[in-house]
């Protein structure tokens, strides 16, 4: 399942569009690029340089860049006007120096401060009773479908992801993932099925919804396609509530008999979806 979770790793990140994230080693050294692939336990990473292959286990951060704001144009400060008569300018005052400098010893230079560490994700607290997930650390609640099973770690491996839980034969998945919206809905979907194309080989696309969920506007794209050597059914979701987006991505094995079964779980899942009062 670990590959799979990847794949949609790649999605999460990818879903607002290129960018060039910084993804920080355990080493120390740190690498400015866009992930597009990956194989072999190892993120594909397209750098400045060319591309670059990073195995998952030395990366012990993944940063999304944030878009950069437009520059200003600055117009240029008028000429200073030439006066006919030069007046005099009064001197500036000498710094006064330290008592304990003398005079041609080198001072000693200011260290930079250190950078601030990034701030850590609070921690997700969540719960099942029955077949109600609840996530308490962003107040949504959803049915889960009777066998299904969390998986906690997919959340260090996809950097926006909330939760994630799927069937215990790994055909079926379905993630969380929650970020601020940058852009609008409609400019945040159309990057996310962009992102998608790329990923899924053979994409098909099926159906463009505009929907309501949660008493909020939605954008909901289903398609097929090749991951991992499979034929997928997926259905994807973005979810615009204030100044965040929450992406649902349901996906399942297009060539087993059970795919209208598991693609109905998916659709109930998404319609369940409630917000609930903030702990």
């Amino acid at each position: 399942m670990k590959r799979r979770l990847c794949a949609l790793a790649i999605f999460l990140m990818l879903a607002v569009g290129a960018r060039a994230d910084e993804i920080r080693l355990k080493d120390g050294s740190k690498i400015v690029g866009t992930i597009v692939d990956f194989e072999n336990d190892s993120f594909k990473v397209q750098t400045s340089y060319g591309f670059a292959l990073v195995r998952k286990d030395s990366i012990v951060q993944i940063i999304p860049s944030e878009p950069s704001a437009p520059a200003k144009a600055v117009p240029p400060a008028p000429a200073p006007a030439v006066a006919a008569t030069a007046l005099p300018m009064p001197a500036p005052n000498p710094r006064p120096t330290s008592p304990a400098a003398s005079p041609g010893a080198p001072t000693a230079a200011t260290p930079a401060p250190a950078p601030a560490p990034p701030i850590a994700p609070p921690p997700v607290l969540e719960r099942v009773q029955g077949n109600l997930y609840t996530n308490q650390t962003y107040a949504f609640q959803l049915y889960r479908p009777p066998g299904w099973e969390l998986i906690p770690e997919a959340r260090k491996a996809l950097p926006n992801a909330i939760t994630a839980m799927g069937t215990s034969d790994e055909t079926t998945l379905f993630v969380v993932g929650r970020e601020a919206l940058r852009d609008s809905l409609d400019a945040h979907s159309s990057n996310a099925e962009r992102a998608l194309r790329r990923i899924y080989e053979n994409y098909r696309p099926l159906a463009l919804t505009r929907r309501t969920v949660a008493g909020l506007p939605a954008v909901e794209w289903r398609f097929r396609g090749v991951a991992d050597g499979h034929d997928w059914s997926v259905t994807a979701l973005a979810l615009a509530r204030g100044s965040e987006v929450f992406t649902l991505l349901g996906m399942t094995y297009a060539d087993s008999d059970l795919i209208q079964i598991r693609e109905n779980v998916i659709a109930k899942m998404i319609a369940s979806l409630q917000f609930t009062p903030a702990p």
